[in-house]
């Protein structure tokens, strides 16, 4: 059966409904919400976790559909598994992965006499833990409900791998979830249940009477007292930068609209959200940040905006009224911006507000890939909001890369290295493409047979916490080759093969984003860069070579002297570490520099004044 979602496909109609309701109590008084630990025992990291390396992240859809529950007088309780878990790593010095999580599951049952379960699944890479909690789960015969982003997406495929689960909730859920308790209890119509699918005697049944939440069904504040808000970043990590402030800053997470006007190939907001940007109303946005600030301490906020600056007019607003209600707040914008609604007015409030970092959404640097992923902007646009971005150094700004598009050459990698090296902004985040489930790009590479569609609903992230880097720090790929000989035999004019590109992309990190700082002289952006690469070399990826190389130097730069723990910790790496050892000398490193304080690489390229533009054999040309 077709994977994706179409309105096209058989609806089920009420008789089979109620057949399959059978399973239900007669009434619903009680649901249980799990959200699952991020990654499965396999990948679990007890290093990783005891630096507070795993991210944290409240089940903000969760705690939604949680507040419309409470209101229909539904008693509900959330456990999140994840949360407990990293809770648990930093109170004890051992424990089972498996059997903690599956304790804790008996202990809340035992006490909490749930009439329905849901899991929850936002992300592709807790898929796995999502089948496990769920099989788990099943033992006690409850009608089993699953919903999320990697759940719609991969609807028919995730189900058939889990005929242990009664139904799955598709899209925004706040709506189609309450309805179908409400059904069951006698206090809905069948036509009002929204979109979901049943798994009844090995059928897969489809209902898509599409719900979406509107403006005003968004103006719902999260059920933050039953998420323990206000702990969840003692344990673990919220977006990209929460290296920049102190280590027992509150942070939480907020979403001012849904959607996203862009239409990304490789994106799958538009699966999950519809095709425009719903907004909340300011007031709603701005009641949810004074409850977090002034109720659970919370000093930092994350958007989860996928689109946060769409009305130039509203985010002014939004921002102003931050400063005019005295909400004692910093903020950033980890999931990126749109580049052309970064213009003066609107970057000058979101400073104001209390913004101290954003990511900018580019991917490509090359105007035919720009236009094959339908990307918003041109290379323009991006260069012009660098620009603006550049004048409020206050605001430590990003840029998402991303490399190994179909039938994109070492030429066109090239055009987005230029790009992002005119842009000029204080970090590159570069990532190798991850196809999606059900996104255009995901389907086009099927077909043009360059990916596999399994049966299986599984995707491994390269990036991550459970992912590259742990693959790296665990010596998985200590043995590849120098990567030097990755690029000599590349014409500009060829398309890189995967091995390559994970090579192209470690030697694009050195370039644009460790380099750059032997020139820097802004006193604002060295200590930036300084807490970026603490929180890089301490808690991303502990041992990092060039994070702690760097970090030594700019050390040298402010206080003309290097901490010996630094110097200690590289030597010990490089001692340990054919990945790094290799990865320094290619660059022309070594600890001797930090010993001596002399840094032979320290210089500025020839015609750099702002910008730095690159030769067309960039690859070619491995000297330093």
């Amino acid at each position: 059966m077709d994977t994706s979602i179409s309105n096209d496909l058989p609806a089920a109609n009420e008789v089979l409904l109620k057949k399959f309701l059978k399973i239900f109590p007669k009434k619903v008084k009680k649901v249980l919400f799990i959200n699952p630990p991020d990654g499965d025992s396999k990948l679990f990291n007890r290093k990783t976790a005891d630096v507070g390396r795993y991210p944290n992240y409240p089940p903000y859809g969760i705690g939604c559909i949680s507040t419309k529950l409470l209101k229909s007088k539904i008693d509900v309780k959330i456990l999140n598994l994840n949360h407990e878990i990293l809770k648990e790593c930093k109170e004890e010095k051992e424990f089972d992965y498996d059997n903690f999580w599956q304790k804790k599951i008996d202990e809340t049952l035992k006490d909490f006499n749930a009439d329905i379960i849901g899991v929850g699944c936002m992300f592709t890479m807790t898929h796995v833990s999502l089948k496990n909690v769920c099989k788990y789960v099943s033992k006690f015969k409850l009608p089993i409900s699953i919903g999320g982003v990697h759940v719609t997406n991969d609807c028919f495929n995730v189900i058939e791998e889990m005929p242990f689960v009664n139904i799955a909730f598709l899209k925004e859920s706040e709506i189609s979830f309450p309805n179908f308790i409400k059904y069951i209890n006698g206090e809905e119509k069948f036509e009002n249940i929204g979109q979901f699918i049943i798994n009844y005697n090995n059928e897969k049944i489809p209902f898509f009477n599409t719900l979406t939440p509107t403006a005003e069904d968004l103006n719902v504040i999260p059920a933050y007292h039953l998420l323990d808000v206000g702990n969840l970043s003692k344990f673990g990590t919220m977006g990209n930068f929460y290296g920049f402030k102190n280590k027992n800053t509150k942070f939480a997470t907020c979403l001012s609209n849904r959607g996203c006007r862009a239409r990304c190939t490789f994106c799958s907001v538009r699966n999950f959200n519809g095709v425009s940007v719903r907004q909340r109303s300011v007031e709603s946005v701005l009641d949810e940040l004074e409850i977090l600030n002034k109720d659970h301490g919370i000093e930092h906020i994350v958007w989860l905006d996928d689109d946060l600056l769409k009305d130039h007019k509203r985010a002014i607003e939004l921002f102003n009224g931050i400063v005019k209600r005295k909400i004692s707040i910093s903020w950033d914008a980890t999931n990126g911006v749109i580049a052309s609604s970064c213009t003066n007015e609107v970057v000058d409030a979101m400073s104001k507000s209390g913004c101290i970092a954003l990511n900018i959404g580019m991917e490509s640097g090359n105007r035919e890939i720009l236009k094959q992923i339908k990307k918003p902007g041109t290379v323009e646009t991006f260069l012009k909001a660098a620009q603006v971005l550049r004048e409020f150094p206050e605001i430590h700004s990003r840029v998402f890369l991303m490399i190994g598009f179909p039938g994109e050459t070492l030429s066109m990698i090239n055009d987005t290295m230029s790009v992002a090296k005119e842009m000029n902004l204080d970090w590159s985040s570069i990532t190798p493409l991850q196809p999606l489930p059900n996104t255009p790009i995901f389907d086009s590479m099927v077909a043009q047979g360059l990916i596999k569609k399994n049966k299986g609903s599984e995707v491994r992230f390269l990036g991550g916490s459970f992912g590259k880097q742990n693959e790296i720090e665990r010596g998985e790929r200590l043995s590849i080759k120098n990567f030097k000989d990755a690029f000599s035999e590349i014409k500009l004019n060829d398309i890189p093969n995967p091995k390559q590109i994970n090579d192209i992309w470690f030697y694009m990190n050195y370039h644009l984003n460790f380099h750059r700082l032997f020139y820097e002289k802004r006193d604002i952006k060295i200590t930036q860069q300084m807490k970026n690469l603490e929180a890089l070399g301490n808690v991303i990826s502990p041992e990092h070579g060039f994070a702690l190389y760097f970090l030594g130097y700019l050390n040298f730069k402010v206080n003309k002297k290097i901490p010996k723990e630094i110097i200690d910790r590289l030597s010990v790496q490089l001692k340990n570490s054919n990945y790094w050892k290799q990865r320094l000398e290619t660059f022309g490193l070594s600890v001797e520099d930090l010993k001596s304080f002399s840094f032979k690489n320290e210089f500025i390229p020839k015609g750099f004044h702002d910008n730095i533009h690159f030769e067309k054999k960039y690859f070619h040309n491995l000297s330093v």
